[in-house]
């Protein structure tokens, strides 16, 4: 009886396992237009301007056991989404919330979208 015990508990802890070691995504938002610098839209037709597409911006902090070391922010992943485009408007953005843990983790806010350049840097 006591065997069965000890196999049924050793078929158990890989499912523990992988519970644990698991991460969620979920979609926190869609979003039309998102920037966090300062745009005039009066006179753009954002229809026209080139854009990059599926440009990935992120922010991450990590925790260690259960102590988060920091608290992603929404604002520095549109930033980093823009830097890496290379332009100042976000259109089409989805925005993920992303953690996994076990010990230590990362909570990380990420978005996805095009980017358009309205401005002239001549």
């Amino acid at each position: 009886m006591e065997r069965l015990k000890i196999r049924g508990s050793l078929l158990f802890l890989p499912l523990v396992i992988i519970l644990m070691l698991s991460a969620c995504t979920y979609r926190l938002a869609d979003l039309t237009v998102i920037s966090t610098r300062n745009v005039n839209l009066d006179k753009v037709d954002l229809d026209t301007l080139p854009k990059t597409s599926n440009i990935v911006g992120r922010d991450s902090k990590f925790s260690i056991l259960f102590i988060p070391l920091g608290i992603p922010h929404l604002e520095d992943a549109v930033d980093d989404a823009l830097q890496k485009g290379g332009g100042d408007i976000l259109i089409d953005a989805v925005i993920y919330n992303e953690a996994w843990w076990f010990l230590i983790g990362q909570n990380t806010i990420k978005v996805k979208g095009d980017v358009i350049k309205t401005r002239d840097t001549q």
